[in-house]
């Protein structure tokens, strides 16, 4: 069914855009103080990083439950970076196309939240900005207009639109928040309902993460995070000996988390195991580079691009006896079927992006606009999503300036045209033009070198596919004490 035999309809549902872990400015209160999402160029050195990093550990005060201390200010709406953990992009594009769609851009309302708290703390949060902001919807005069020329539409309902983390904390609204009868729809876009080996990595006190930052400053930062532990993968990925196997307790204190956080996380993952989400629509970002499973090497964790093939839950061994590999890739932060909410019924909707990215889609805005006409699935929506190519794009997670780093394309059909523009996105906007060539002895490979001499938070970004491919790359000078 393509989109133009739908009749066009509009549902008058307020929205609620739940952004994914990095995705909310943060802001000190006491210190009056920016602490995330500022954007500003002298940031992009190795010190000006570190003492920032330093400022977002949680306090004993806070994880006592008294949080005044930082505020979210607002989603996010600059390109910001965590090292380790990857990039957080801005969500001005999916808010305005959503206000854009809905009956009145007063239906949408962001909600911006203290992402290193848990995921519990937050989604009882949530679940309280639902009812508020139904209540001011219904009672808006846009939304009576609607039901004076439309009676059996009846009382508006919610639609979340939920990115990454956004998505636990939408699932934990909905099952302990007490407005299941109010989510007409759950949009999640990248959620790592499994867990994501990259959150183990840098729970690892810094030991597997980026050299640029100073491990010990890693140390006192992401241990303290109640966040991050509701974000460690929770299938079999560790490896050990010739096997797989889903971390436990003791593997988290090993990978130098606390105690107490991992048991909370714990408690909290038993508590919503089996919960769905109503109408839910499930993107998954595909076809990237992923960490996707780790091994322990003398106290540090190392991620590696592969899990051991099972058939029925069994390991499978090839001709020697050794476990098969498989590189079932993901969106560069959650492996693919991480992404895939156990249980539920909702038909993965696979985009090619890159995980912070996946919000900034132009497909996957165009899908959450359509759901304010009621449609739900792919074939609904016809060729709105684009075509087949199998795209990647691959940049360093950060660089220094005067040095080359490299853009690498793979998957490129024959007869590719392929640009690649990159724009400085931290206030000087300046845009280069990096050529990409083929790569000779290979299957659809393209390869440039990039060069930027002033430090600063970079989007690189590849034209010729179904649409545009996009990674940011922050340009860090090379202070090393933090």
């Amino acid at each position: 069914m393509n989109r133009r035999d739908v009749p066009e309809r509009q549902l008058h549902d307020a929205v609620v855009v739940v952004p994914g872990i990095m995705g909310s400015a943060l802001y000190d209160v006491e210190n009056e103080t920016p602490l995330w999402g500022v954007g500003r160029i002298f940031q992009y050195s190795a010190r000006a990083h570190g003492k920032r990093l330093r400022a977002l550990a949680v306090t004993d005060a806070e994880r006592a439950g008294r949080t005044g201390r930082v505020e979210a200010t607002g989603v996010l709406n600059v390109a910001d970076w965590f090292p380790g953990l990857g990039h957080a992009q801005p969500y001005n594009a999916l808010i305005s196309g959503l206000r854009g769609a809905a009956l009145h851009k007063a239906a949408v309302r962001p909600f911006p939240y203290d992402w290193r708290l848990s995921v519990a703390h937050n989604g009882a949060l949530l679940a309280r900005e639902i009812r508020l902001h139904l209540e001011a919807w219904r009672t808006h005069a846009a939304h009576r207009h609607h039901l004076d020329r439309h009676p059996e539409a009846g009382p508006a309902k919610v639609l979340i639109v939920a990115h990454s983390m956004g998505g636990l904390l939408a699932r934990e609204a909905v099952h302990h928040g007490g407005v299941r009868d109010d989510v007409r729809a759950v949009m999640t876009v990248g959620t790592p309902f499994a867990g994501s080996v990259k959150a183990a990595v840098m729970l690892n006190s810094g030991k597997g993460a980026p050299g640029l930052i100073p491990p010990e400053v890693l140390r006192e930062v992401t241990p303290t995070m109640p966040g991050l532990y509701d974000l460690l993968p929770a299938y079999r990925c560790h490896e050990e000996g010739a096997d797989m196997r889903e971390p436990g307790l003791d593997d988290i204190l090993a990978l130098g988390g606390r105690r107490r956080h991992a048991e909370e996380s714990d408690a909290w993952r038993k508590a919503a195991k089996g919960a769905l989400l109503p109408e839910h629509v499930m993107v998954v970002g595909v076809g990237q580079r992923t960490w996707q499973s780790y091994r322990m090497d003398a106290g540090a964790a190392v991620a590696q691009s592969y899990l051991f093939r099972r058939k029925a839950g069994r390991l499978l061994l090839d001709a020697e006896g050794r476990p098969l590999p498989e590189n079932r890739k993901g969106d560069g932060t959650v492996y693919r079927f991480a992404a895939h909410l156990e249980g539920s019924d909702a038909r993965p909707v696979p985009v090619r992006q890159e995980h912070s990215s996946l919000a900034r889609s132009e497909g996957v805005i165009e899908m959450a606009r359509a759901m304010l006409s009621g449609l739900r699935h792919p074939d609904e929506l016809g060729d709105m999503l684009g075509g087949d190519d199998d795209l990647e794009l691959h940049t360093p997670e950060w660089a220094v300036p005067e040095a080359a780093f490299a853009v690498e394309v793979e998957g490129a059909p024959p007869g590719s045209d392929l640009e690649c523009v990159v724009r400085e996105v931290s206030g000087h906007d300046t845009v280069h033009h990096p050529e990409l060539k083929r790569v000779r002895g290979t299957e659809g490979g393209w390869r440039a070198a990039c060069r930027l001499d002033r430090p600063g938070m970079y989007e690189v970004e590849v034209r010729g596919g179904a649409e545009p491919l996009r990674r940011l790359v922050p340009v860090l000078a090379t202070e090393q004490h933090g």
